[in-house]
């Protein structure tokens, strides 16, 4: 079904997908467990956890600024005396420079480079680093935070709360709803895929994962899980149709100008490819309609280019008498 709007088609959100109704204020905090709280606007998400004396922040998206500080003083007049960073993008931990400049930043070693490069004020380079694990103890609660390799950002690490099996993963999981564009905006593609297997790893109930209405929880890995594979043999069928798809674009938009070739050769192939993936999910999780076609697309560059699948696509237009494979 999907709702009318002059001119546009805007399919029908799943009640799954719908999270708690953020209030007047601009912003909702809960206690997820036993200190663990989440904090979100409806479109980002953050957290902090309450120790004996202090407080340990995770992540100040600029979405909600200093309404983050205002979350915690709602719960808490203790000390923010640590700050971890998930990843280094701007959007996840931009006004991080609202907690006090004696709290001790923590991320892993790549966030360290990225954030040293940009050289940004608002996200000041971190004070403490961890290549793989890093065990945070702070005021009677316990924080273990996991690198397991590039994914949507280098350096985009996993927060466990073992205690209370909260698991955050920011930029990956996205429950009730398909990943955002370009399939999350990811740098590595193949990474992004491991980090499902990844999070299923650890002994976890609830998942705070940086984005959109709701938390998270292990049904809703397993079902992106099981959507993003479905999205990979959809770009893998792209693939072995693109001479088909070649074959169109040089009947009708020629090959002179050789980007517009391209894009026609490649979205055709993506849009037939994604026709079941679109129908099968359509109503179980918000945006296939508007993302399917766009996440079979970037997949199947990601087959072409990270991971060599075949057939093998020649990068210019042919000509008579070329046999492409």
């Amino acid at each position: 079904m999907t709702q009318k709007v002059p001119g546009i088609e805007i399919p029908t959100v799943p009640q799954n997908a719908m999270g708690p109704k953020v209030p007047p204020c601009g912003y909702l905090v809960e206690e997820i467990a036993d200190g663990v709280h989440w904090v979100t606007d409806g479109g980002y998400q953050c957290a902090f956890v309450v120790c004996d004396d202090e407080v340990v922040a995770i992540d100040a998206p600029p979405s909600l600024g200093t309404l983050v500080m205002r979350a915690i003083r709602d719960v808490t007049s203790k000390p923010v005396t640590h700050v971890v960073y998930t990843h280094s993008h701007g959007d996840h931990i931009g006004t991080v420079h609202q907690f006090p400049d004696d709290a001790v930043r923590v991320a892993q070693r790549e966030t360290h480079a990225i954030l040293r490069e940009c050289n940004d004020p608002l996200r000041r380079v971190p004070d403490v680093t961890f290549k793989d694990f890093h065990r945070l103890e702070v005021g009677g609660q316990v924080l273990e935070l996991h690198y397991r390799g590039s994914n949507h950002a280098p350096g985009n690490s996993f927060v466990h709360l073992p205690r209370q099996k909260v698991l955050m993963l920011v930029d990956v999981i996205y429950p009730g709803w398909v990943p955002f564009t370009n399939i999350a905006q990811s740098k590595n593609i193949p990474g992004f895929m491991a980090h499902h297997d990844h999070a299923l790893s650890f002994d976890f109930d609830t998942m705070i994962t940086g984005h959109l209405t709701r938390l998270g929880t292990r049904q809703d890995v397993e079902i992106q899980r099981e959507y993003m594979h479905d999205i990979r043999s959809a770009a893998q069928h792209a693939l072995e149709i693109t001479s088909q798809k070649r074959d169109l674009a040089r009947s009708t938009v020629g090959t002179d100008h050789v980007y517009v070739y391209f894009k026609t050769m490649y979205e055709a192939a993506a849009a037939e490819a994604a026709r079941p993936v679109i129908e099968k999910w359509s109503g179980r999780l918000g945006g296939v309609e508007t993302l399917g076609v766009n996440h079979t697309l970037t997949m199947y560059h990601s087959l072409r280019l990270d991971e060599n699948a075949q057939p093998q696509v020649v990068f210019f237009p042919p000509t008579d008498g070329v046999t492409v494979r």
